[in-house]
């Protein structure tokens, strides 16, 4: 499944959705690029004590994610155990949230 990033068209920036202006310039001109959304897991977390609307769903694992077109996103797994360094592939965005397998 392929995931949206903006590219900044002042300084090449890459950067996740959603963004007005480009987060190393604060440039206004952003184009929308589709990226297949693999990369490679930086940290992860996991989440015990949840807040309220998440609570039947803990414990469950936030990681950071170095994607391969340049930024770094935070996401869930959506299954299994997080490790370092462990590539992982976009699987969808549901409520503000990215998810990757």
């Amino acid at each position: 499944m392929e995931m949206t990033l903006y590219d900044c068209e002042q300084c090449q920036t890459r950067s996740v959705p959603p963004r007005y202006v480009c987060p190393k310039c604060a440039g206004s001109g952003l184009t929308a690029i589709q990226a297949d959304g693999a990369g490679t897991i930086y940290s992860c977390t996991t989440i015990y004590v949840a807040p309220e609307r998440l609570a039947a769903e803990a414990p469950y694992a936030i990681i950071l994610v170095d994607l391969d077109e340049g930024p770094r996103v935070t996401a869930r797994l959506a299954q299994g155990i997080p490790k370092i360094g462990q590539r992982v592939v976009f699987n969808r965005y549901e409520d503000g949230v990215y998810w990757f397998e």
